[in-house]
């Protein structure tokens, strides 16, 4: 793992620099940096990708840690990858939707643990999504509590009415947790 400053933000890298970039929100950066760590490592190790994960307080410092990755990477910035938690779930939604006009492209963008009462902290707003000429894959996991299952299956069914590549994912077959009890 390597930590650096990037300007406003601090980041932790960890995987090969020349492998494609993968940012990751998690809010228990704050909490559990060590637990994240952990996460991100394995991540790296058995996706084969590098993994940037910012410590971050709002939704400035979630766009900040978007040009970091971008321009930090070996890659073709727009083959950007974003996994966000909870509320950086919502976001990294939204950093899909509006990715043409904040002058970005991503490849996939996934939402862990989001929920019918969470904003996007970017911009403050309920996240509601729209057509966009992009090609960005849009994964929503799925959750064993009832009413955020109900909320994901939704999610992605609005996302595809609006014309997005969108995949609900099974709770069992995401991975990428603290641990597997998770």
């Amino acid at each position: 793992m390597v930590t650096q400053q990037s300007p406003g933000i601090q980041v932790a890298v960890h995987g090969h620099p020349n492998a494609d970039t993968l940012l990751l929100w998690h809010p228990a950066v704050r909490s559990d940096p060590d637990a994240v760590a952990a996460l991100a490592s394995r991540i790296a190790t058995r996706g084969k990708v590098r993994v940037v994960v910012p410590t971050w307080a709002d939704g400035g410092d979630l766009l900040r840690s978007v040009r970091y990755a971008r321009e930090s990477s070996v890659h073709p910035p727009d083959g950007l990858s974003v996994v966000g938690y909870g509320d950086a779930g919502i976001a990294a939604l939204s950093l899909a939707l509006n990715q043409r006009r904040l002058g970005i492209g991503l490849v996939r963008a996934t939402c862990v643990d989001g929920g019918p009462d969470l904003t996007d902290p970017i911009s403050g707003q309920p996240l509601v999504p729209a057509a966009a000429p992009v090609t960005t894959e849009i994964d929503v996991i799925d959750s064993a509590d009832a009413a955020v299952s109900a909320w994901a299956g939704e999610t992605v069914a609005a996302w595809q009415a609006a014309g997005w590549t969108a995949s609900l994912v099974p709770t069992a077959q995401f991975t990428w947790r603290f641990n597997p009890s998770q």
